[in-house]
């Protein structure tokens, strides 16, 4: 079944043009499709992606029923059909519009029922596959109630965000477990580790040797939704020259970080008018500028508890 969704990916125009571009000519088509795969790693590919999928249809062992039911949604997801969109037609403004197909920009979610919302479904688990692009634009519609972290951590923040929950929750949407940066962080450090393993899994054992090396005083957030590395997530907000956006970016981002210190803790907004009114010493001599939240010492360094100071 696999196979079959690969053939239907090999098969298309698109696909067709960049294996002919990048491979020899003279060749059967079906040897340059061996050789790019060869060349992208296909097999640590599928891995990957069959690690994501056997986790999240919570399989405890891979047996042939499971692995076929991996293989039917790794085949759906590769054969997901193209959207069609209508784009204004200028001689006939009040008509049909030009119909073009796209299947590499597709729309998720609408602002009412249309025939293609049943498609939701399919195309959050073929964003989720390794075999589609890997950038996320996302407005207020979809900030909310999806994952697409298996293989992206870069969003496009289509307009500004009014507020920071609104920029928290959209790009929350990629900042997930065992997201895309986490994942390449991990198989940064411990790559070996998980090869030498001879495990069935080589991401199970790859996580496993990060959580063993996991520092004091982290907390079970590490490895699988904190770990450090080159890689991140990446923000990416268009702002149009003289625009004012820039400057509501600004206001946005400095919220943002107030409402990330702010969150958790009890009477969020004293802490936040606190922060925002801080006139203390800023850095300097290329030392950080903190605010100090520890309660204030006391005026007698030698009391303790049940003791007096002397004299």
């Amino acid at each position: 079944m696999l196979a079959a969704g690969l053939r239907t990916l090999f098969n298309r125009p698109d696909s067709t043009l960049v294996v002919d571009q990048l491979t020899e000519e003279g060749e059967p088509y079906w040897r340059n499709v061996l050789s790019y795969c060869a060349w992208g790693g296909l097999q640590a590919v599928v891995d990957e992606y069959l690690h994501h999928l056997a986790e999240d249809q919570a399989f405890q062992r891979l047996d042939d029923v499971s692995l076929a039911t991996l293989a039917e949604r790794a085949r759906a997801s590769l054969a997901l059909r193209p959207a069609t969109y209508r784009a204004l037609d200028p001689e006939h403004p009040h008509g049909q519009g030009i119909p073009f197909l796209s299947r590499f920009a597709l729309r998720y979610g609408t602002l009412r029922q249309r025939d293609d919302d049943a498609r939701l479904p399919e195309l959050r688990a073929a964003f989720n596959s390794p075999f589609r692009p890997f950038v996320l634009a996302s407005t207020s519609i979809g900030q909310e109630g999806v994952d697409f972290h298996w293989w992206c951590h870069a969003i496009v923040h289509w307009n500004t965000p009014p507020n920071p929950v609104d920029f928290e929750q959209r790009e929350g949407r990629v900042s997930r477990y065992k997201g895309h940066a986490i994942r390449r962080n991990v198989g940064h450090r411990h790559r070996e580790d998980a090869l030498r393993s001879g495990s069935r899994d080589p991401w199970a054992a790859a996580f496993d040797a990060a959580g063993r090396g996991r520092p004091s005083g982290c907390d079970d957030l590490y490895p699988f939704w904190v770990f450090p590395g080159p890689f991140s997530i990446e923000r990416h907000v268009p702002q149009l020259p003289l625009s004012r956006d820039r400057h509501r970016y600004e206001q946005v981002r400095n919220s943002l970080t107030l409402y990330r210190l702010a969150f958790g803790q009890p009477r969020q907004e004293d802490l936040l008018a606190l922060l925002r009114n801080y006139d203390g010493p800023g850095p300097k001599d290329g030392a950080t500028g903190l605010v100090d939240l520890r309660p204030p010492r006391s005026q007698f360094p030698g009391r303790r508890l049940g003791r007096e100071p002397k004299g």
